[in-house]
């Protein structure tokens, strides 16, 4: 059976990458604004919040997403508008809960001077900005769950305009960080009830349907929470190992040559929020042996795009370092090639753990992710003690090639059991 994808699914794909680069564009304006008009503090506040809300983004798209793409991918359509409005009633309900627990716990450290009245207040804006992007992100999630990201595209648009005219009119006011979560809050509010109008028109939704819908998901929800948060930890704990290791100089040069290859990641994480869904689809339609094919070529073929930007960008570094980054650093032509090394295993392990996934692995990818966590920053510390700064990333390069091997050898098992069962996995169905 061919594998080679169809028109209809690089259409989709290049929506999704679409997409992506332009949140992270808008993202990467609204910081640079920040970072150049306001004092370094108050963009560090900006940090903070920018970073709880993407966690629990991420929190929020590990738990539901994967419920919702099976649902969406072998249900009628009165059991998938059932599905969207239950999880969405009871998403609503256990986030305002939360903010409101987390709005009454706030209220004793600023009676007691534990938080300064404008500590306070950001942290209600950064409560609010939570509130209403899980509102926006959840919509989002659905569209992208349809397959349909051109439609999700538009209201994106909208989104990005409000959030970086926020942002510079946010430069302009005596509490910029404040401000800009507040612009911030209210794009992805206005983002979200476009993207629920759009939902509402492709197929709607049932308020009453689904009835403790997120209970019966959380078995598998949960591991993918667990996974998810661990995720977390091994993509962002080698950077507090090297400060607490080396210095703060040495995070720099890792940064700054880690931001050259952003690209590089804006693929593969413009193709993951499309990718899911179609391997839940293609389960249906191909054996499991077909899919993991097809994975094996679309991870073959990022690798191959981004070793392309590679070898450009390097041709170019001198220049870029001089005119854009405008800084030295040492080590800085190891350290790019690492980064490079890593950010294309990255683009292979973002494709293939999504058979594993579309098949309801969550256990067992969470203790993979759990190893490969553990592996890979126990290595950066011994690596760092022997290397400096350029362990630090050959310890996230061993982490990365041990997850690849760890979820090419979870997609090798469901092949297996495929083969001994003669139909793919139960959950996939």
């Amino acid at each position: 059976m061919p594998v080679r994808p169809s028109r209809d699914f690089l259409q989709k794909i290049s929506g999704a990458v679409l997409s992506q680069a332009l949140l992270s564009g808008g993202n990467f304006l609204v910081g640079l604004m920040l970072i150049r008009r306001t004092p370094h503090a108050q963009y560090g506040f900006y940090v903070l919040i920018i970073t709880a809300v993407q966690l629990l983004t991420q929190l929020q798209l590990s738990f539901i997403n994967p419920a919702l793409v099976r649902c969406l991918a072998v249900s009628d359509r009165g059991k998938r508008r059932e599905f969207v409005g239950g999880a969405y009633r009871e998403q609503q309900r256990w986030v305002l809960v939360a903010a409101i627990a987390a709005g009454v716990g706030l209220l004793p450290l600023w009676y007691f001077k534990v938080l300064d009245s404008a500590s306070t207040l950001i942290v209600l804006a950064a409560l609010f900005t939570v509130l209403t992007t899980l509102y926006r992100e959840y919509f989002r999630m659905v569209l992208l769950a349809y397959r349909v990201p051109l439609k999700a595209i538009q209201a994106d648009v909208i989104y990005v305009a409000m959030l970086c005219g926020g942002a510079f009119l946010a430069t302009l006011t005596d509490a910029p960080a404040r401000t800009a979560a507040l612009t911030l809050g209210i794009s992805a509010l206005v983002g979200g009830w476009l993207l629920s109008g759009m939902v509402r028109r492709h197929e709607g939704w049932v308020s009453e349907g689904a009835p403790h819908v997120l209970r019966e998901i959380a078995p598998f929800g949960t591991w993918a929470v667990i996974g998810a948060a661990i995720h977390w930890t091994f993509a962002q704990g080698f950077i507090y190992i090297v400060a607490g290791t080396l210095s703060v100089n040495a995070v720099a040069a890792v940064s700054a040559t880690r931001l050259l290859l952003m690209p590089v990641n804006l693929m593969s994480s413009g193709l993951g929020t499309m990718t899911f869904p179609t391997v839940s689809h293609w389960l249906h339609q191909h054996p499991v042996n077909d899919v993991f094919k097809r994975l094996s070529l679309l991870a073959a073929g990022i690798a191959g795009m981004g070793a392309i930007y590679v070898v450009v960008m390097w041709f170019f570094r001198d220049w870029i370092f001089i005119n854009i980054t405008k800084g030295q650093f040492e080590h800085r032509d190891t350290l790019l090639l690492l980064w490079s090394g890593i950010f294309l295993l990255m683009g292979v392990r973002d494709q293939m753990l999504y058979l594993p996934a579309a098949c309801g692995r969550y256990r067992i990818m969470a203790v993979l992710t759990l190893a490969t966590a553990a592996f890979s920053l126990v290595t950066c510390y011994v690596c760092m003690r022997m290397f400096g700064v350029v362990g630090a990333l050959i310890g996230v390069l061993s982490g990365e090639a041990f997850n690849i091997l760890g979820f090419i050898l979870l997609s090798l098992r469901e092949i297996a059991i495929a083969k001994r069962d003669g139909h793919a996995p139960e959950y996939a169905q």
